[in-house]
Order: structure tokens, then C-alpha cells, then sequence
């Protein structure tokens, strides 16, 4: 199945691409299918993925891990313990009422930097992108999207922010 030049791919072959690429220092672009991360992420964006050290991560930040029982998420990091002297994450989708199983660092594959819609880029690593990430990350916990009645009025501030700070790409 292809839509463009894109291509479908398995799980498997997913992961051993993200691994040899982000594994190499170099970094990929994917399409998202989920709906997971709206309103932020929205199903049809692709989104650029840059390796990074687990270590280095900081709350707020979207990340691609890998999860044993599913395949490949892309989530919000909200939490980073220590477990029995190991460095664990908590993520969660901005959509998702509740976090995911705990995350070990070797499960990580990179950190999203940019976000790709409509010929329009997003990049999450620096400037607006950068301020809007984390300003998502601490109102996580109101999310105007999830309740059915104010999806409609949600979308008005999003549109808004979109035409400020998304740029031609």
C-alpha cells in the first residue's frame, strides 16, 4: 500500500530502520496513524525523529519508544524516576487520560523535533515550537480536547496558534 512515496512497513522492519538510523547519529521522518497525541500530533503528520541519550531527556518532551506489548508510541514524557538504580520514564498521550507502563531507557529510540502538516513545519526543538511544547506539557492536565462538549471550542485557540507559529516548509 503506498500513498505517494511513502510505504506501509511492519513493525519489525520499523524498528530496524529507527535503530540503524537514530543508531548511526542520523535522523528519519514517519507518518503518525494514531490518534494519540491530538490535537497536538494529528493522524496523517509526519514527524522528524532525532537520536538522543535517554539521560538527556526532559519532561515535556515527544518521544518514539518502543513498547513490548504493542509496536512503536509516540508520546508526552511526564515523569523520569529511578528504579532499582535505573533510569525509568512515564509517558502519556495529550488525548489519554492515563500514563503508559513505565518505559525503560533502552526502549527509547529518539526524540521528536519537528512536526510536518499541510506543507507547513513545526520544529519542537527550538523557538515557538519549543514554547508551545512546554506550555502543552503544563496544561496537560486540563486538555479542552478530551470532553465531547468543548472539542468544538478547543479547536478555535489551536488554529490561532497554528497560523503563528507553523512556517512553510
Amino acid at each position: 500500500m503506498t500513498d505517494g512515496n511513502s510505504k506501509v512497513m511492519t513493525s519489525t522492519d520499523f524498528h530496524a530502520l529507527a535503530q540503524e538510523v537514530l543508531g548511526r547519529g542520523g535522523s528519519f521522518r514517519f507518518r503518525v496513524r494514531g490518534r494519540s497525541m491530538m490535537p497536538f500530533v494529528r493522524p496523517g503528520d509526519v514527524l522528524l525523529v532525532e537520536p538522543v541519550d535517554p539521560a538527556r531527556l526532559r519532561t515535556g518532551e515527544i518521544i518514539l519508544f518502543h513498547q513490548r506489548s504493542t509496536s512503536h508510541v509516540v508520546h508526552r514524557l511526564i515523569r523520569r524516576v529511578k528504579r532499582d538504580g535505573r533510569l525509568v520514564f512515564i509517558a502519556q498521550g495529550d488525548n489519554s487520560a492515563i500514563a503508559d507502563a513505565p518505559i525503560l531507557a533502552e526502549q527509547v529510540l529518539g526524540r521528536v523535533v519537528g512536526i510536518e502538516r499541510e506543507g507547513r513545519r513545526l520544529r519542537l526543538d527550538r523557538g515557538p515550537g519549543r514554547l508551545l511544547n512546554r506550555v502543552i506539557y503544563y496544561l496537560r492536565g486540563l486538555a479542552p480536547w478530551r470532553p465531547r462538549a468543548c472539542r468544538r471550542l478547543a479547536r478555535v485557540p489551536w488554529r490561532w496558534l497554528g497560523r503563528l507559529m507553523w512556517r512553510q516548509a
